[in-house]
């Protein structure tokens, strides 16, 4: 599957570039889990995941996904 790129919108990861998988058309899926960076420590119970959507895309190819939230691993 083809990658494109992404800029992280808001959250913990605002302004991180990151790969995501392309579908047919060469949009980039509507949305993304980006797991947490871990902590030194270790944790009970794993870190949640962040949810980013897509919301638009730039002249320079890099697409837009917006911070919606956060859920938990299970």
């Amino acid at each position: 599957m083809e990658q494109v790129r992404a800029r992280l919108r808001g959250g913990p990861e605002d302004g991180r570039e990151v790969s995501v998988p392309a579908d047919p058309t060469g949009h980039p899926v509507p949305r993304i889990t980006v797991p947490v960076r871990p902590p030194r420590e270790r944790r009970a119970t794993p870190p949640p995941l962040l949810v980013y959507e897509r919301s638009g895309s730039h002249s320079t190819g890099t697409w837009d996904f917006e911070y919606v939230g956060a859920e938990s691993q299970t």
